[in-house]
């Protein structure tokens, strides 16, 4: 039997909406009881459509795609809009996240692990009073400040994919977020996996650290200078990667004297860590010392391919421009909270359908890269565009199987026919950006 593609199951979540997800969805207990002519999964189909037009445009282009001639008024949809729960559209993904990880042998490891990082991004929101008091201010030369989100979320680096988001108010506490995820990344991930997760400087903390040895998991983490200044002091040119063992006595668990429990398990806990020096060059060209604290056993990843790893994390950071730059995620639908939210997790589902599309296609691009001098990756800023262009054909099709496989598989070999070279050890200096209104760097992608 032919394994279902990420796509064909994104587009099947529509038949299920009444069923598996409506006590998800409703945002009250009377909200879609009855059938009218803005259909559920029309709302859920349109979220993914989005384009960043003006709203009477988007709904127009939407009926027009999906080829009914239906009228609606934009007040009308987006009311309709407003009683669809955003939460279930991230347990929906999630939901798809673990059926994928436990069936998907497309997936990729590293020495066995799932590579994943953690992460936050600050969103400008539509700057009204009550998203303001909702999620706070940036300071700018206005009295009332920019409105702005804190968003966060876990990431598979090597396979691109979305595993939890958080949207929190800005400025919201990094360890928090990080807490929250590691929980949830236990329900989507097998319970026979290893999954190694990447933190950069903010996120070092004896909590986190201790959370992660409870658990069993794998960490690296890159320190700011002050932290753990007691280890560090101790690495030498000569021995730059080394096991040390934590003790915190009274002095040392000052911090935590209003939490007596887990004060009296630091001074009762001898942490066995090893630490790393790594010189770095910046992409300007400095030659920097940066410090790691990790769990990883020698034998699995060197002092090398520890710092190779660290390197992994700016997929992250990368997956966070693609939904700025090329899936426009700040221009969103409308100006409340719920829509908001909706647009935030619809386009990370959307990142995550170019993702699987482009693991599927594995196979083909392997192929190809044989007639290439350098390493081939499928020009994702393109897949995006063609996804949105394509996606709501192969729903319009969906009950003809054999023309919605048509339609899936043109998408597919449209996004591999215009794969781009890899070229490595390609170093740019990071100068500071300029207002310029022409954004030649990153075209957007519709």
């Amino acid at each position: 039997m032919k394994k279902k593609t990420f796509s064909r199951r994104v587009i099947e979540l529509s038949n299920k909406l009444e069923t598996r997800y409506i006590n998800d969805i409703r945002m009250n207990k009377t909200d879609f009881t009855r059938h009218r002519k803005i259909a559920l999964s029309h709302i859920y189909l349109q979220m993914f459509a989005n384009k960043g037009k003006s709203q009477k445009n988007e709904i127009d282009d939407f009926y027009k795609d999906i080829k009914l001639p239906v009228e609606v008024s934009q007040t009308a949809f987006y009311n309709a809009r407003m009683k669809f729960n955003p939460e279930a559209l991230l347990k929906m993904m999630q939901d798809l996240m673990q059926e994928t990880y436990e069936t998907d042998d497309s997936l990729l490891t590293l020495n066995g692990y799932f590579v994943c990082a953690i992460d936050g991004s600050d969103f400008i929101l539509p700057s009204t009073p009550s998203n303001r008091e909702t999620y706070g201010t940036a300071e700018n030369t206005s009295d009332t400040g920019v409105a702005m989100a804190s968003v966060s979320s876990i990431f598979d680096c090597i396979n691109k994919l979305f595993l939890d988001i958080k949207i929190n108010t800005y400025k919201y506490s990094e360890h928090h977020s990080a807490k929250d995820h590691l929980k949830k990344v236990k329900d989507i991930l097998p319970k026979s996996s290893k999954m190694l997760c990447i933190f950069d400087r903010g996120y070092p903390s004896i909590r986190t650290i201790d959370q992660m040895i409870d658990d069993g998991q794998k960490f690296l983490i890159r320190l700011k200078s002050t932290d753990f200044k007691r280890e560090t002091v101790q690495l030498t040119e000569e021995t730059d990667d080394k096991w040390i063992d934590i003790i915190y006595d009274r002095i040392r668990t000052n911090d935590f004297r209003k939490d007596i429990r887990f004060r009296q398990k630091l001074m009762d806990t001898t942490y066995r860590l090893r630490f790393l020096k790594i010189p770095m060059t910046k992409s300007d060209g400095e030659q920097v010392v940066e410090y790691l604290v990790t769990n990883l056993d020698e034998m699995e990843f060197d002092t090398m391919a520890v710092e190779e790893l660290y390197h992994v994390r700016w997929d992250i950071e990368s997956s966070y421009r693609s939904l700025k730059s090329q899936l426009k995620i700040e221009e969103f639908s409308g100006y409340r909270d719920i829509l908001i939210r909706q647009d935030i997790y619809a386009s990370a589902f959307v990142y995550n359908t170019i993702s699987m599309t482009i693991a599927e296609n594995e196979t083909v691009m392997k192929a190809r890269e044989e007639r290439y001098r350098y390493e081939m990756r499928v020009n994702r800023n393109y897949a995006i565009g063609a996804l949105k262009k394509d996606f709501l054909e192969m729903f319009v099709l969906y009950r003809d199987k054999k023309a919605a496989d048509a339609a899936r598989e043109r998408f597919e070999k449209q996004i591999m026919k215009y794969a781009c070279p890899v070229r490595k050890n390609r170093q740019y200096r990071r100068d500071k950006p300029v207002v310029n209104k022409s954004k030649i760097a990153y075209r957007k992608s519709y």
